[in-house]
């Protein structure tokens, strides 16, 4: 799975569009009549503009970049469960839905799942505050669904 997600976020990073990899479901067959692509984009919750742009999504994922420059700060919102990847690290304050805050400095290049952070296992509500001196630029890759296998 991580090797999997890697792979995608890889490929946003390259410009591939996503026309390499295999998220799957099933492929139509020769002749057959196609579904209607369903409006996926109603199934997660909007994400505070214009910090965060949707690069890749399907049913059973959605890929954000986001970017938050030093002394920027985004409204509460709420991630599904995800992996993250810093293409640019910073130090940044997170604020919880009950109001606790922690600040954490973030390298460039650190991956994050729910080993390194259970809450990206599970609905995250929180705001974020770049408190640092360089931007947050990050590539999420948001599940719509359990991944097939878990």
């Amino acid at each position: 799975m991580r090797r999997t997600v890697i792979t995608l976020v890889t490929g946003v990073l390259l410009g591939a569009g996503g026309s390499w990899f295999y998220l799957g479901g099933s492929e139509a067959e020769p002749g057959s009549e196609t579904e209607p692509t369903p409006d996926v984009s109603a199934t997660l919750p909007d994400l505070p503009e214009p910090y965060y742009r949707v690069l890749f999504e399907n049913e059973a994922v959605r890929v954000v970049e986001h970017w938050l420059e030093p002394g920027e700060s985004e409204l509460e919102h709420t991630h599904p469960p995800m992996v993250a990847y810093f293409v640019q690290g910073a130090t940044a304050m997170v604020t919880e839905a009950d109001g606790s805050t922690s600040e954490a400095t973030i390298p460039t290049g650190a991956f994050l799942d729910g080993a390194d952070n259970p809450r990206l296992l599970e609905w995250w509500t929180h705001s974020l505050e770049n408190t640092g001196d360089t931007p947050l630029h990050s590539i999420l890759v948001e599940f719509k669904a359990e991944p097939a296998g878990n």
